[in-house]
């Protein structure tokens, strides 16, 4: 299962990504940019959910 291991290490990249983004949103002390490291951090977040419902599904042999 390549594919579903490929899969999972772009989900922990993505996930550090977003803790980066997060933890930059964090030390910004601009509102507007806070609001956009934030959505994009939680863009991430949707994506990786979608991601991790593709490994589910190929786990169960639905793919």
């Amino acid at each position: 299962m390549a594919v579903g291991n490929n899969i999972q290490q772009c989900i922990q990249a993505c996930q550090q990504t977003a803790g980066k983004l997060r933890s930059m949103a964090q030390a910004e002390p601009n509102p507007q940019v806070k609001t956009k490291l934030t959505e994009a951090a939680h863009h991430l977040d949707l994506c990786i959910a979608e991601c991790q419902y593709s490994v589910q599904q190929m786990q169960g042999g639905a793919i």
